[in-house]
């Protein structure tokens, strides 16, 4: 599972942004607290195609489950074709809550693209 951050820290928030997050976190959904690993987005410096390469990366990474803000249609595209399940988090939430929100059902399906970040950093 991976989950778009801000920060290292399991008490940190869901970075809303997926393409553009500083970090994602990577876990075992059943021992998130014992398994969490922080890997830096190769994606983040992109000048375009940025959710496009962070869906790669996490294809890459064999992630099944993305927690995140919300994806563009590219980045939707991408996860969807990796056979990634995406969840929508607010960014009010944090990391920790958020996969405890997931596993017990409570976090939206992503199954509409959000509005294209094409660029922005």
């Amino acid at each position: 599972m991976a989950v778009s951050v801000g920060k290292k820290d399991l008490s940190g928030l869901v970075d809303d942004r997926f393409g553009r997050c500083p970090y994602f976190m990577l876990c075992d959904s059943e021992d998130v607290e014992g398994t969490a690993e922080w890997k830096d987005n190769p994606a983040l410096a992109s000048t375009g195609g940025a959710g496009i390469a962070a869906g790669e990366f996490l294809d890459r990474e064999k992630v099944k489950v993305l927690i995140t803000g919300s994806l563009g249609p590219n980045a939707l595209r991408v996860v969807q074709a990796s056979g990634v399940s995406a969840f929508s988090a607010p960014g009010s939430m944090t990391v920790l809550e958020s996969v405890r929100a997931w596993a017990t059902g409570t976090l939206p399906a992503i199954t509409a693209a959000g509005q294209a970040h094409a660029g922005e950093r």
